[in-house]
């Protein structure tokens, strides 16, 4: 089962360590739990969406992002991270293969940095899709 709790926390400002200290958990924990990498605890579902201010339903489901909390499509201008999740690469290994460092994927996955012409050629075709699938809009400068 998939679950939102990474693009709650980012969209929120949360660091992973922040959060994980708030629930006694580990940042290594719960970073396993965000990649679904580790099936979470009842007890860790509950603290989770509590911490979030949503319900568990909401927090650990197969929907996307964008089905589940609607305020996210708006502003949203690709689906890099959600492509990526789906496909089970880590955002290290996609940056490699799109030659550029990890945090620079981090802020175009999060819509802070608008990617060149030919980054966004490099991910349809990483991908298979069309350049217009996956980068919805340009980021206003």
């Amino acid at each position: 089962m998939k679950n939102h709790i990474y693009m709650l926390r980012k969209k929120r400002a949360i660091k992973q360590y922040d959060m994980a200290r708030a629930l006694s958990v580990s940042p290594s924990y719960l970073s396993k739990i965000e990649t679904c990498s580790q099936e979470p605890t009842e007890k860790f579902k509950i603290n989770a969406s509590k911490y979030l201010k949503t319900t568990v339903e909401k927090l650990f489901n197969d929907e996307t992002v964008e089905e589940v909390f609607p305020e996210f499509s708006a502003g949203l201008t690709n689906k890099l991270w959600a492509m990526r999740r789906e496909q089970g690469i880590k955002q290290y290994d996609m940056a490699k293969k799109l030659k550029v460092s990890t945090p620079f994927l981090s802020k175009v996955e999060l819509g802070l940095l608008e990617p060149s012409d030919e980054f966004k050629d490099l991910a349809s075709k990483l991908f298979k899709v069309e350049t217009e699938a996956l980068f919805l809009a340009k980021i206003a400068e």
